[in-house]
């Protein structure tokens, strides 16, 4: 083989490996679901509450869409907006 097809296949395998190790690591990634009432749903993937963080967890209700925020590594997701809901704030 030449060097030239050498050089190419060495960078295919490089490209493999990083793409295989960026898609284990779970690169932090914005995600929209639904609260089915004891998880949120995202396609078809249960994402359970105590992997869930955020000001807004508590006023969730059944049926809500919500954008989460995965965090790097994919241990926790953090609820950005519950989607047709307006921010609220407290104080006077």
């Amino acid at each position: 083989m030449s060097d030239k097809g050498s050089t190419q296949e060495f960078f295919n395998q490089i490209k493999t490996i990083v793409e295989n190790y960026m898609r284990s690591r779970k690169p932090a990634a914005i995600f929209l679901g639904t609260y089915t009432g004891n998880a949120v749903m995202i396609e078809t993937l249960p994402i359970p509450m105590s992997m869930i963080s955020g000001n807004m967890k508590s006023r969730l209700v059944a049926g809500d869409k919500v954008r989460l925020l995965r965090n790097d590594r994919g241990g926790e997701y953090y609820i950005l907006e519950i989607v047709g809901k307006p921010d609220q704030t407290t104080g006077g």
